[in-house]
């Protein structure tokens, strides 16, 4: 799948074995395991299953940095690893800075925290694997 840069962009695999360098307004076709990081960097995929947007419709930086944000944060709250976050449940901004490859402050990651939490929350009902696992467990 192909993807365009917003800005001058750098992405590198979770396992760190591949990068692609993006300039602003360049399209690269990536490999799939880049996938994951194309998206926590913000790029836009070069196809949609949504209609193409119209000109003055576009997505503006900020709101390209944060999409990229929240899905650093849902990065990090699947990884689960109680080393990415502060005692205050917030994601360490060294911890977001490794997944993406932007400037962003910390109310930015608060947002995004907060955003990213409400998408796995509500992607994550996993209500009746509980209730199942509950009257198997009570049998």
């Amino acid at each position: 799948m192909a993807f365009t840069a917003a800005q001058d962009t750098r992405i590198v695999s979770e396992d760190g074995s591949m990068c692609v360098i993006f300039e602003a307004g360049e399209t690269i076709a990536i490999q799939r395991r880049l996938f994951v990081a194309a998206t926590a960097a913000g790029l836009i995929p070069e196809s949609s299953l949504e209609a193409p947007p119209k000109e003055g419709e576009r997505k503006s930086s900020e709101e390209i940095v944060m999409q990229g944000l929240i899905e650093a944060c849902k990065t990090l709250i699947m990884r689960g690893n109680t080393k990415d976050f502060l005692i205050s449940g917030q994601p360490r901004a060294a911890s977001v800075k490794k997944i993406v490859d932007f400037q962003f402050t910390n109310k930015d990651v608060e947002r995004a925290f907060s955003e990213a939490m409400h998408e796995v929350e509500n992607h994550g009902d996993d209500s009746e694997e509980h209730s199942e696992s509950s009257s198997s467990a009570a049998k």
